[in-house]
């Protein structure tokens, strides 16, 4: 049973052109997202690849009720995206690829917060936290001020911010991103976890490693549009004899 559907999806933006009207800037659109239709089964993990600007942070932004769809729909639980965002938002965990936390507060403060936000008892999110802390490696970091962490610490501070409500849905936008190596696989050892309690994944990244390691299925996106979605191993099958990068490569430069 598909868990989150994407029906003729559409993102237009508008702007402003150089060129000029007799009342100032023409506007100019384009499509960042171009009739997106996809399913995905509860349980399951998807990643959503392309080069940078094909549209994939603009997808899961849509999926997460974070921007309303130029046309089309999302459905996810069974809850049209655009007549119940809160709904939908109460289900899902979305990270974005910028951590957006406040620097004034500390790592601990953070989490309350969100958790506070989130309506959810200190007597259940302090436990939750305090196992994502330790695997996540964070301990000794949960005094210290969001200004004063790494790139990567705040990337961890955000995952635990994505997942302090036990959410259904996890959609995670290139989530090692600016993290080192050992993070990385902090980070992706605990993905594997969450795939393994039965939760469904999402997931952009840029690493490809990532995503055979855990996708079961795979979009390929260019200028706005899917040029390829399908499992894992039918990737693989465009090529038996090139890895995922080569792979990768050769479809969004044709």
């Amino acid at each position: 049973m598909s868990i989150i559907q994407t029906k003729t999806l559409f993102k237009e933006f508008k702007m402003n052109s150089e060129k000029k009207g007799l009342l100032g800037p023409k506007k100019t659109s384009f499509f960042a997202v171009n009739d997106l239709t996809f399913s995905l089964s509860q349980g399951k993990v998807l990643s959503i690849l392309g080069p940078n600007g094909c549209g994939k942070t603009t997808t899961l932004r849509m999926i997460a009720g974070m921007l309303e769809p130029s046309k089309g729909t999302v459905i996810v639980d069974g809850i049209d995206v655009r007549r119940d965002k809160h709904k939908v938002k109460s289900r899902i965990g979305f990270m974005t690829n910028n951590t957006s936390l406040y620097d004034r507060l500390t790592v601990l403060e953070t989490v309350e917060f969100f958790a506070q936000l989130n309506q959810i008892p200190a007597d259940i999110y302090k436990p939750r936290a305090n196992q994502l802390f330790k695997k996540l490696d964070m301990e000794k970091y949960l005094n210290k001020r969001i200004a004063d962490l790494s790139t990567g610490m705040k990337q961890k501070t955000s995952i635990v911010r994505t997942l302090i409500h036990d959410p259904k849905i996890l959609i995670l936008d290139e989530p090692t991103t600016g993290v080192d190596v050992d993070g990385q696989s902090i980070i992706m050892d605990l993905i594997k976890d969450i795939k393994n309690s039965g939760k469904t994944i999402i997931f952009s990244t840029h690493q490809l490693g990532e995503v055979k390691d855990i996708a079961d299925e795979i979009i390929v996106m260019k200028k706005g549009s899917i040029i390829f979605n399908g499992k894992k191993h039918e990737f693989q099958a465009i090529n038996d004899d090139q890895n995922y990068n080569e792979i990768f490569t050769e479809l969004v430069n044709e």
